[in-house]
């Protein structure tokens, strides 16, 4: 289709299509099969969803819409957490790939990404090429894999147990959580792990998300978070390997807890003890993904992520 490429936030446009056209591309990727929208009223709203309405209500500004004439051909959307640039996997119907539309989406992005005072950028890519080379050519060089692994509850209980009892740790009480008890710990270690801070994010996970939250301790110090919900195992974050990998035992079982499918985790490679875990507790590995930056930065080695789009 011939016509000027339009790139707008999201509030002019409205999410529902973008979630629509996000959801059935996600599926058609390799290794996420799963991920395909059930169209049944009382089937609950994807992760995918849900991190995209969080990020077009807290970050509109960032959360760009491409079309040409009036055709929506794709979106990205990002966010800005403490002077970093996060670019989510950019959904663009596929005959726009190679059209300048993608370029121009991630200029947007970018642009958005400096106006916000952010002096490094992010991406995870669910699919490599063309995406990769797209990123290549704006500075960005990809870093590691992230693996999706997949674990039936059992496994996930059977493995989350053994791991938990490498340092004590305990759920928070819901009363707890409603008083944000314990929030400094979550900056401190979101800053050791990510170098980032996020109390936005972890207001979603612990209120529209109604995760669980444990945290582990080693000594008097808390050492990791961890959050899970039914299937949802993740976030993580933690100051040293040995805290991280009893905070993936917590959020392995509070994933399984209710789980009526696999529990789906998203482990960068650094991690490699928690994958090496992981994979001798039977879990599968579906698919792969890309870690990319503009400069080396953290390496994830204490860290799981939430979600493919919030991570």
């Amino acid at each position: 289709m011939a016509g000027k490429v339009k790139v707008q936030p999201v509030s002019r446009v409205g999410l529902e299509p973008l979630v629509a056209m996000a959801e059935q591309l996600r599926a058609s990727l390799p290794g996420w099969e799963d991920t395909a929208p059930v169209a049944a009223r009382s089937q609950a709203p994807s992760d995918l969803a849900l991190d995209l309405e969080h990020l077009a209500r807290h970050d509109g500004d960032g959360f760009l819409v491409a079309s040409i004439g009036d055709e929506v051909v794709g979106f990205a959307a990002s966010f800005v957490r403490s002077r970093q640039l996060t670019i989510t996997q950019p959904w663009l119907l596929p005959e726009y790939q190679d059209h300048e539309v993608a370029d121009t989406l991630v200029r947007r992005a970018m642009a958005y990404g400096e106006r916000s005072g952010a002096t490094e950028c992010t991406v995870h890519l669910l699919h490599h090429a063309p995406w990769q080379t797209t990123f290549f050519r704006f500075g960005l060089r990809p870093r590691f894999p992230v693996y999706r692994l997949a674990l039936t509850p059992d496994q996930a209980r059977t493995a989350g147990r053994e791991l938990a009892k490498l340092l004590p740790g305990s759920e928070l009480s819901r009363d707890a959580l409603n008083r944000r008890a314990g929030a400094a710990d979550l900056e401190r270690l979101d800053r050791l792990a990510r170098g980032m801070v996020r109390p936005m994010d972890h207001e979603y996970w612990l209120g529209e998300r109604a995760l669980h939250l444990a945290k582990v301790r080693d000594g008097q110090r808390i050492a990791a978070y961890a959050y899970g919900g039914a299937g949802q195992c993740g976030p993580t974050a933690a100051a040293t390997v040995e805290a991280a990998l009893a905070g993936l035992g917590w959020a392995l079982q509070l994933a399984a807890e209710g789980a009526v499918a696999d529990v789906q985790i998203l482990v960068p490679a650094p991690f490699e003890t928690a994958l090496e875990n992981l994979l001798d507790a039977g879990a599968r590995c579906p698919a792969t993904s890309t870690w990319m930056t503009r400069s080396p930065g953290s390496t994830l080695e204490r860290y799981v992520l939430s979600s493919a789009t919030l991570v």
